[in-house]
């Protein structure tokens, strides 16, 4: 392996230089270190000399990805003109408009949507590009039109208005349904003639009541699937989709044949990354006195301290760590397990990794620290206890913005982008 700095002009690096890891050899790293500077001259000629522009790096970034990521908009455009798929997804399930959406890039947003960019897809963290914008976390409910995709109004629209006109709202609603419920009961009262109708009401009342009410289901004891005795040899694929579901005969069944603990596919996921990610904590214990190695890394070079955190397993990370797993390990994009927790807002795994050496204000590839991603996530809770254990407030990241800039500015012009294609979307419906 073999990396790349990309410079800007001159002999000065750019501030928004960032680092594309490539393997030896491969024809398109030109048009990725191009497309990541913005040479547009460069990036058309790498084009006409037959350079394909949805070729992915050993990450799954394509050149359109890092145009995105760095604001290059005549890049973007003479890309996706040349036939860049515009909804092409890294190994983490980004895709152009979730880097474009991430970084606050509001005419490349456009631009992608005008090109067909899905703003429905989500990442492996399950974040659509809006999300990616509001911090909200996915909710996949159905919209009128059929769409599944979050209805992104109403929670903004209670996060615009003040105290006093969110409270003066909620009083209306509260009179409104009042007055539905007194019409209702004046209607019923018209056909009333004699006694008689009065008890006909009141016992059809009681019978609608009797029909809402759902008697509430006994628990069901949880039975662990345990399939009969394995006579023929557990394989590779087996035993990696024990682990996922706690199949503990099938595994006991690959250790005792001498099955290796740390084989792993072709994404180099083990049985240890995938228990930490399901939570099996009696399965982890198994595999590490098995021999398992507590920071065998996958393809994007997540360990499995990283697969916990990314769930909130605290259980599991306690029984990493204690077993020497690396608290400040780092990703190919550089990110920690801190930023993990972070980023999906297991404030447990926090203040533990805090507890056992996480450096607080580690930074990733792009400059951004545990308190950026907190802010650029609404992981509010996350941010007082980061404040609290005394991080930085004026670490500044590749764009040169600290946390509290973030707070104030970067949300405001994509949020209005993507509101308005979503509401293009249901009045089209």
């Amino acid at each position: 392996m073999r990396r790349l700095r990309s410079r800007g002009k001159g002999s000065a690096r750019s501030p928004q230089s960032m680092t594309i890891i490539q393997c030896s050899g491969c024809a398109s790293a030109g048009i990725w270190s191009a497309a990541l500077n913005g040479d547009l001259g460069r990036v058309k000629y790498l084009i006409q000399k037959a350079a394909d522009p949805s070729q992915p790096d050993s990450a799954g970034y394509t050149a359109l990805h890092y145009a995105s990521r760095n604001g290059h908009y005549a890049v973007c455009q003479f890309l996706l003109e040349s036939g860049a798929k515009c909804d092409a997804q890294t190994h983490g399930g980004a895709t152009a408009l979730h880097r474009a959406s991430y970084c606050g890039h509001t005419d490349i947003a456009r631009l992608l949507l005008s090109h067909g960019s899905n703003p429905r897809l989500v990442d492996a963290d399950g974040m659509t590009s809006l999300h990616k914008v509001s911090g909200e976390r996915v909710e996949r409910t159905k919209l009128e039109c059929g769409h599944g995709v979050p209805d992104p109004g109403g929670g903004l629209r209670s996060w615009r208005l003040g105290p006093q006109e969110a409270e003066t709202r909620e009083r209306q609603k509260l009179d409104e349904e009042k007055r539905r419920r007194l019409e209702r009961f004046n209607s019923s009262r018209t056909n009333l003639e004699n006694l008689a109708d009065l008890e006909k009401l009141v016992q059809r009342r009681k019978e609608k009541r009797l029909k809402r009410r759902v008697p509430p289901k006994a628990p069901q004891p949880e039975v662990k699937p345990q399939p009969q005795a394995q006579q023929e040899p557990v394989g590779l694929e087996v035993f990696l989709k024990a682990a996922a579901e706690n199949q503990e005969a099938l595994i006991d069944k690959y250790l005792a044949d001498g099955g290796d603990p740390n084989a792993h596919d072709k994404l180099h996921r083990t049985a240890l990354h995938w228990a930490c990610l399901k939570g099996h904590c009696e399965l982890v214990n198994k595999l590490l006195e098995a021999g398992a190695a507590v920071d065998t890394r996958d393809l994007l070079d997540r360990t499995p301290v990283f697969w916990a955190c990314r769930r909130g397993h605290l259980d599991i990370l306690k029984q990493l760590l204690n077993r020497g797993a690396q608290v400040n390990a780092r990703d190919k994009i550089w990110s920690t397990p801190l930023h993990v927790a972070v980023r999906t807002g297991h404030c447990d795994c926090l203040e533990h990794l805090i507890a056992c050496g996480a450096r607080i204000d580690a930074q990733d590839k792009e400059g951004d620290t545990a308190l950026h991603e907190a802010v650029r996530h609404g992981r509010y809770r996350a941010m007082k206890l980061l404040l609290l254990y005394g991080a930085a407030l004026g670490v500044r990241n590749a764009a040169s913005v600290t946390p509290v800039q973030l707070a104030r500015d970067w949300q405001r012009g994509i949020q209005e982008a993507l509101q308005a294609h979503v509401r293009h979307t249901r009045t089209r419906c």
